[in-house]
Formats: C-alpha cells, sequence, structure tokens
C-alpha cells in the first residue's frame, strides 16, 4: 500500500492556547506492505456442541488522515495533526469459543484478547486554537500516536426459534477493555451491554422488537471526559411483504428510541459524545421494493 502526498503542500501553523504553535509534520511518501494469516480448530465433542479456538495475524496501514492531516475537523470540533511516521499496526488475536448450533435452543460464547504492535489512535494534547470566534473553547488538538495496546473482551448469545408459528427470540451481552501497556486506557473504548430480541414473521408480515441496557463506561482515557451515561434503547417495526409480478413491495414501519433517552456512545469522539447526542424518538414509514 502506498501513500504519496504532494510533498510542495504548504502547512500554516496555528496559536494554540497555550501560546505556542502547532507543530509541523514533514510530509513524505510512504509504502506499507500488509500480511494477514490465521489458523484455528473445533472440535466437535458431541453432536452440535463444540469448542474452538483460533489465533489471528492481522496489519493495517494508516490511513491518509493519520499520516497528513493538518487542519480544523469541524464534525468533532478537532484540530487533527497526522504524523508521517506512523509504522503499519499489527494485532495478534487469540480466541476460546463454545457453541451449541443444534436444536431450537441455541447459543455461542467467547473471549478473546487482541495485542496490538503500534496501537494508533488520536492523543488529545490539552491545548485548542481559536474556532474563528464563534463560542465555546476552540478545537482541541488531536495528535495522531501509536502504542502497544491489548484489548480483552467476553460476548456471547442464546437464540430461540419457534419454528411452528414464525416466533424468534435472542439475548445476547458483550463486554470489551482496551488498555496501553504502559499504563491507563485506550480512548472510544465501547461499554458493555446487555440486549433482547423478539421477532414473528407469518404471511407477509414481520414484527420485532429490541432491547439493548449500556452500562455507563467509565473506564475513559485520561483526557476523556467522561464518565459515558449508560442508557436503555428501544426500537421496533412492522412490515408487510407482497409479491406482485416479480416484485417484492414491503411497507414498513420503524420505530427507533421509544424511551427517547439521551444516549451518548462512548465510541464516538469527545466534543459529539459531551455535545450532540443521538437522536431522540423517530418514527419512519416508507415503502421499497426489491427485485
Amino acid at each position: 500500500m502506498a501513500q504519496n502526498p504532494n510533498t510542495g503542500t504548504t502547512l500554516e501553523q496555528q496559536d494554540t492556547s497555550a501560546g505556542t504553535l502547532t507543530p509541523t509534520i514533514t510530509l513524505q511518501n510512504r509504502n506499507f506492505n500488509l500480511m494477514s494469516y490465521s489458523a484455528g480448530g473445533l472440535w466437535n465433542f458431541m453432536q452440535g456442541h463444540g469448542i474452538g479456538v483460533a489465533y489471528t495475524v492481522s496489519q493495517r496501514a494508516p490511513s491518509a488522515q493519520e499520516l497528513y492531516s493538518y487542519g480544523a475537523h469541524e464534525s468533532t470540533a478537532t484540530f487533527d495533526i497526522g504524523n508521517p511516521n506512523l509504522s503499519k499496526e499489527t494485532s495478534h488475536n487469540l480466541e476460546l469459543n463454545v457453541q451449541k448450533n443444534i436444536g431450537e435452543l441455541r447459543g455461542k460464547a467467547s473471549i478473546y484478547a487482541n495485542r496490538f504492535s503500534n496501537y494508533i489512535y488520536g492523543y488529545y494534547t490539552g491545548n485548542s486554537i481559536s474556532n474563528g470566534g464563534q463560542e465555546g473553547n476552540g478545537f482541541s488538538v488531536v495528535i495522531a500516536q501509536q502504542a502497544l495496546a491489548t484489548i480483552k473482551g467476553v460476548e456471547g448469545e442464546l437464540t430461540y426459534n419457534w419454528r411452528e408459528n414464525g416466533l424468534g427470540g435472542r439475548i445476547f451481552g458483550d463486554a470489551s477493555q482496551g488498555t496501553f501497556d504502559a499504563g491507563g486506557n485506550l480512548p472510544l473504548q465501547p461499554a458493555p451491554r446487555l440486549g433482547a430480541e423478539i421477532a414473528h414473521q407469518r404471511d407477509g408480515w414481520l414484527t420485532n422488537a429490541s432491547y439493548i441496557y449500556s452500562y455507563q463506561q467509565n473506564r475513559l482515557a485520561n483526557w476523556e471526559q467522561g464518565p459515558a451515561p449508560s442508557y436503555n434503547l428501544i426500537n421496533a417495526g412492522i412490515s408487510y411483504t407482497e409479491r406482485i409480478e416479480q416484485v417484492n413491495w414491503t411497507a414498513y414501519l420503524n420505530m427507533k428510541n421509544l424511551l427517547n433517552e439521551q444516549i451518548r456512545y462512548a465510541t464516538t469522539p469527545m466534543a459529539v459524545r459531551l455535545y450532540a447526542p443521538q437522536p431522540g424518538r423517530s418514527f419512519m414509514v416508507g415503502v421499497r421494493a426489491t427485485f
């Protein structure tokens, strides 16, 4: 993978809140040779029941934004500064899982550890620059950096399908924790979640509802403001599908965030999470055709 910027581009430094100038970067061509491989196995210790293990190595080249950004990012209220010296990011992932894939009641659960070399992240320096005289504290200066890091997690689900009347359900949950090997939490880490879904399908009708409870996320990077609050999310929908000649027509009603809660994902950039929560209660009616 090659990244070839216009090395003649002039980067304009900005005054920070600390009375200094933003650091400059030297644009340079970069080339990355990437690879990935994996190995795994599954032991069916009885019919429909198995224990599996998988080991995966994958690499990611830094994006053009991570290498060469130098300017204000309006949607995240940040002044992003890239790092042309970034190395490719390498992850080593080991996962152990158990599963039941036979019968009306099925399930699977897994535990994993993912170790990163040169994990790429955006570091908030604590400085800011003027946002052109608008209200607020200006744009936070964020610099692309990388470090050794580890993400550990668990996830699982149980599903049940009453085939005789088209009714099915699922309960699920997941939790993870990302840390720098030198100490401290990774930024933008998801909060633990528990959820349930139920759906019924018959004679062209499909109705469904889902509920997710997200725990409060207290494990933030030391520059992140928080915590990210817990929330309850209820979505529902109903649709009817009719085939006319060669076209499947579907009329639907989708309902989102029925509790009208203020939802602030821990995985969204800090300014977005703090000042722009997810949409409140909404309803969408429409017609869709597939052929």
